[in-house]
């Protein structure tokens, strides 16, 4: 138990010194403040006041930015979703990777890849996202439409790479799926575990590279 408590005030501290960095605008701070205590302890465990002691404000001032600990949550599912849509590569990038790539730049087409100045931010809200997609109805509205777009991407990838002939026949539904949960247990076991949450990155991407044997490349 005292080995959990220190790994989870490391990772406190470590969010700390990162919200320091942040931009000194009023609403963005409370933002990337609230989505790291959310992400660190828990959005029941997090009161607006909390938010505001930790920013440095009064209490009361930071509803003149939000008007409800419940509309920074959105943002933050609202953050996830409309980034990790912008930073994925579309058909005609990724059919150049297809072409020309190796077979480790192939795999890591469907792995999720942000840019280095919002990565932390990103594993943040997915964490917060995912840590409540059985409990809040907003959270799996936005889960399911994830999912869907996932799909979608996954399927088009595979669908491109065949028709390439990049890939031997296979079921493109079934690998989908596969390459979707591998994702998606590596982000599930962050909400159980958050002081592992900055090895998430890792983690998803070692799945991805051995999921390389599940796919029959022709080169």
């Amino acid at each position: 138990m005292q080995e959990n408590n220190q790994e989870s005030a490391a990772v406190f501290d470590h969010l700390l010194n990162v919200q320091k960095e942040s931009p000194r605008d009023t609403k963005n701070l409370i933002f990337n403040t609230a989505l790291r205590l959310f992400a660190s302890s828990g959005v029941e465990n997090v009161s607006m006041r909390d938010i505001a002691r930790t920013v440095g404000i009064k209490a009361a001032s930071i509803y003149n930015h939000y008007t409800s600990k419940e509309q920074i949550v959105e943002a933050c599912y609202d953050y996830f979703l409309e980034n990790h849509d912008s930073t994925r590569l579309n058909k005609e990038q990724y059919t150049l990777v297809l072409q020309n790539g190796t077979k480790e730049d192939v795999i890591n087409v469907p792995n999720d890849q942000f840019p280095k100045e919002i990565e932390e931010n990103m594993l943040y809200a997915m964490t917060v996202l995912f840590s409540r997609m059985y409990t809040d109805a907003t959270a799996i509205e936005k889960y399911t439409k994830l999912m869907d777009h996932s799909m979608n991407f996954l399927e088009g990838f595979f669908e491109t790479g065949i028709k390439l002939g990049r890939f031997e026949e296979f079921n493109i539904r079934g690998v989908s799926l596969l390459f979707l949960s591998a994702r998606l247990f590596a982000a599930q076991s962050v909400t159980i575990r958050p002081e592992k949450l900055l090895d998430l990155g890792l983690a998803q991407q070692d799945m991805m590279l051995e999921l390389i044997n599940f796919i029959p490349f022709k080169y």
